[in-house]
Parts: C-alpha cells; sequence; structure tokens
C-alpha cells in the first residue's frame, strides 16, 4: 500500500474521536498526521493528542482570525510545550487573512510577525494562513526570515507569490481545493512547480475534495488528492507520494513512517 502524511488538518474538529480518524486514514496509507492549532484553547489539546499517538505530530500557534489572542502569556506557553515535547514539529497556523477580517490588519501583522520571530528562536518551521494578502504576507516573510522556512497551507494564491515562495525556499501545500471545478488557476500552479516544493494536506474537516465536496473531510481523504494530483502532473501516485513524503520529512523532521529523524530534528529551543 502507498504511504502518505497529511501534513494539515485538524483533529479535534472531527466527530469521530481522534483514534478513530487516524485508524481509519491508516487503513488506505495515511501512515503520519500533523494536527494544528488555531488559537489558545486548542494549544493543549494539540500538544496532548502529539504525545498520544504515535504517528500524529503538531503544530502551536494562533490563526489570523484569533490574532487578537497573541501575546506574551501565549507565546510563553508555545516554549514551554516544545520544550517539553519534541514532536511539536512547527509555529502555526499563523499569517494574514484578509477575506474575512476577525481581526484586524494591524493585529493580524503584530501577531504574524511575533509568531515569525518565535519560530527563528526555536528554531522551527512556520504553517503559514495567507488569504488575499499577498503583498502584505512577503513583505513580513522578507522582513522577518525563518531559517527554517515553512509551508503555505492550502495556498490559493498566485503562481508568481508560489514561484517567489519556493524560490525563499519554503512549501506550498495542496489540498481538496485542487478538484474544484473553479480552481484552475490553482492547478497552474501546481503544473508549474517543482514537485519537491509540494506537500500534500487535507485541512480537514475543511475541503474535502470532489466527489465528497459538501461533505466533512478527513484525513483519509489524501489518497483521492494525492490521485488527482498525480494525474494533473502525468506522474505515478507512487512517485508523488515518495517525494511528497520526503519533502514532510525534510521541512518538519519526521520520516515518511512518522518515525522523527535525528538527523533532521533540532532542539525545539536550538537557535
Amino acid at each position: 500500500m502507498t504511504s502518505f502524511i497529511d501534513t494539515h488538518c485538524h483533529l479535534d474538529r472531527l466527530e469521530p474521536p481522534p483514534a478513530q480518524s487516524i485508524a481509519d486514514a491508516q487503513s488506505v496509507g495515511v501512515q503520519t498526521l500533523m494536527t494544528i492549532s488555531v488559537n489558545r484553547e486548542t494549544l493543549a489539546w494539540v500538544d496532548a493528542q502529539s504525545q498520544a499517538h504515535p504517528d500524529v505530530y503538531g503544530s502551536l500557534g494562533i490563526h489570523p482570525h484569533d490574532a487578537a489572542e497573541y501575546g506574551p502569556e501565549v507565546a510563553e506557553q508555545i516554549r514551554t510545550r516544545c520544550a517539553h515535547n519534541p514532536k511539536v514539529r512547527a509555529i502555526g497556523e499563523t499569517g494574514l487573512d484578509y477575506h474575512y477580517h476577525y481581526a484586524d490588519r494591524a493585529t493580524q501583522l503584530e501577531a504574524f510577525r511575533a509568531q515569525l520571530e518565535l519560530a527563528e528562536e526555536l528554531g522551527l518551521p512556520v504553517v503559514l494562513h495567507t488569504r488575499e494578502a499577498e503583498a502584505d504576507t512577503l513583505e513580513v516573510l522578507q522582513q522577518h526570515p525563518v531559517s527554517q522556512r515553512g509551508v503555505a497551507h492550502s495556498f490559493t494564491g498566485s503562481l508568481e507569490m508560489a514561484q517567489t515562495l519556493v524560490d525563499m525556499g519554503w512549501y506550498i501545500g495542496l489540498n481538496g481545493i485542487l478538484t474544484f471545478k473553479n480552481a484552475e488557476a490553482l492547478r497552474d500552479v501546481a503544473r508549474n512547480l517543482p514537485l519537491d516544493s509540494l506537500l500534500l494536506e487535507t485541512d480537514a474537516p475543511f475541503l474535502a475534495p470532489v466527489p465528497f465536496r459538501g461533505k466533512p473531510n478527513a484525513p483519509a481523504r489524501i489518497p483521492v488528492i494525492a490521485d488527482y494530483l498525480a494525474q494533473l502532473l502525468d506522474i505515478s501516485l507512487e512517485q508523488l507520494a515518495e517525494q511528497t513524503n520526503r519533502n514532510a520529512q525534510t521541512l518538519f523532521g519526521f520520516a515518511p513512517s512518522g518515525v522523527l529523524n535525528p538527523e533532521n530534528v533540532r532542539s525545539p529551543l536550538s537557535s
């Protein structure tokens, strides 16, 4: 069975309990999952679940929708959790979202910059959320470079932005949006990027791929997304899985089997 990695899901938002969602994913070859925090409430949950399940890893951060929550107390909580849990492999998701404006732009920018600085302090990559904020996102990333880079998750930006991020050493996260009827621009992005810059994700329970659109998404849908992308790129499913797994290993420091790779892992508090 072909092995896959879901580099971005929200296990806390899924209706089945985490153990069932993980088992369902692994039954179709999704061996490793990364669950993502978005606010103060989910920091502890992601930390605990990544420790409770051998093949689950975590990313800790504050989403731009909840940017007002970020401050010194939250930063210290993330530092502490990273220091005690080597399975926290990234900071985020953080970034800018100018579509909904649940937080004003100034607040989003402040929280985004601060989390990039925290990622650099901890020696961890970043899980980036960016929507309708291309210019500001790139400007902030250039002003606050992160040596461990990161992934622009659920990417829906322009090809120019994607190429700029890849040139900066970042990865592009692709999910079920690829399969949507109106996503030809995103398919064009995927066709024009090198395979070694791509990561697979579900963003479950959101953005279920066709033919499951409109239903809750799940990590078990990764093979559907992978098969679609492999056909789009005219490569074998095995080649796609092997390279995207290797990309995830390089970025997050774990092997495709889900085991932390000592050669890639840096101490969460290393500079």
